[in-house]
């Protein structure tokens, strides 16, 4: 039985499902109790499903290290500042990110997709902004990038191949975006099954799979395309610094960019999407814009390498 557990578990696509389901059914569980205990530290009321969704990351988290000896991948070797020094390539990718951004929005709004603004906001107010928009980008491209490239791909890769982890990988890039629902369920912390109601209320826009659709196809390619900055680099930081781009600009772009209302929705998007931070996700311009992306970085992405050799090879992290 032993032996058997032990071979279930070395299988990342068993795995990391098993630590996913185990980390939403404690979450449900405990969300009520621990929303108590916020509350008291905060001086004042927390969202149910704000608490729910902190402790499922958590637990996941805990979990993954505490079965770490199970997993097949290299993250460490991947975001070792000694063999691979951060600077160019998450300041390059930024950089990159953010000028295809502008592209994509002065494409938009030559072709009457939108328009830009002048915010009218002060100085500081724009350099709070600014910072805020920034250091919110790094905190989760870090995060994102060591799960979703460092554990979720790797893991995969190691056991499916490159071909089949990117596709499998950025599959679940791409919907696990969407688990959060239109209208937040009734529900408080003396409520002993609210944390369950917020666990089955986060599957509910799965039910309505044409409006997630243009979402989840450019969350997609947006997947492969830092999948390949990996895999070009050996490394995380390049796809950090692409990463921290999108969130960077998703932050600002409301304040300087108004997407037309009564555009093409197939061309540029919804111009009010749920949630907000995916506007222009679906828009033909940006797909477009990442291929064409992806295809720089699969073709030049090397030359952001910044040193320390090339990354582990799949055959010696399965071997481990």
């Amino acid at each position: 039985m032993a032996e058997t557990r032990e071979r279930l578990l070395a299988k990342s696509y068993i795995l990391i499902p098993f630590v996913l389901i185990c980390a939403g059914v404690a979450a449900a569980a405990l969300a009520p109790l621990l929303k108590v205990a916020v509350d008291a530290v905060r001086g004042k009321d927390t969202k149910l499903y704000r608490v729910f969704y902190r402790c499922a990351t958590v637990f996941a988290l805990v979990l993954f290290i505490a079965l770490r000896k199970y997993l097949k991948s290299q993250v460490k070797v991947s975001i070792n500042p000694k063999q691979h020094p951060p600077g160019k390539p998450f300041i390059g990718g930024f950089l990159i990110g953010v000028l295809a951004l502008l592209v994509v929005a002065a494409v938009m709004a030559v072709l009457g997709g939108g328009r830009f603004l002048n915010p009218h906001i002060t100085t500081k107010a724009f350099w709070n902004a600014f910072g805020a928009a920034l250091g919110t980008g790094i905190v989760v491209a870090f995060f994102e990038e060591i799960f979703f490239r460092g554990i979720v791909f790797q893991g995969l890769r190691a056991d499916l191949g490159t071909g089949m982890a990117t596709l499998i990988a950025g599959a679940f890039f791409a919907l696990v975006h969407f688990m959060r629902p239109r209208q937040m369920p009734n529900a408080s912390a003396s409520d002993p099954l609210g944390g369950f109601k917020m666990l089955v209320h986060s599957f509910e826009r799965y039910g309505n799979f044409n409006e997630i659709l243009p979402f989840a196809i450019g969350l997609f390619l947006i997947a492969i395309l830092l999948t390949i900055a990996y895999l070009r680099t050996s490394a995380l930081f390049l796809p950090m610094g692409l990463h921290a781009s999108l969130v960077f600009f998703s932050k600002l772009d409301s304040r300087f960019f108004d997407y037309g209302k009564k555009a093409s929705p197939l061309l540029f998007g919804s111009p009010d999407p749920y949630p907000s931070f995916l506007r222009g996700v679906d828009a033909f311009v940006t797909w477009i814009a990442v291929i064409v992306l992806t295809v720089v970085i699969a073709l030049l992405g090397h030359k952001l390498q910044s040193g320390g050799g090339r990354g582990p090879s799949r055959r010696k992290a399965t071997s481990e």
